[in-house]
């Protein structure tokens, strides 16, 4: 049986402000220390950079 599923549909979360999306809805991405973080505004991306560890933490 195929899977029909679409990656880019997939859900993902903006480690920041906490906002759920399809990953294809979502505006910008960050790769950082091997993982893809997806962001809902280029706001949110800002904060992460200047503080990535902190909003990580945040996640988990």
């Amino acid at each position: 049986m195929k899977n029909n599923s679409n990656d880019s549909e997939k859900i993902v979360k903006d480690p920041v402000c906490g906002m759920t999306k399809p990953k294809n809805q979502m505006k910008t991405q960050l790769p950082y220390k091997g993982i893809v973080y997806y962001f809902c505004s280029d706001g949110d991306k800002d904060m992460f950079v200047a503080h990535p560890d902190h909003w990580i933490i945040k996640i988990k």
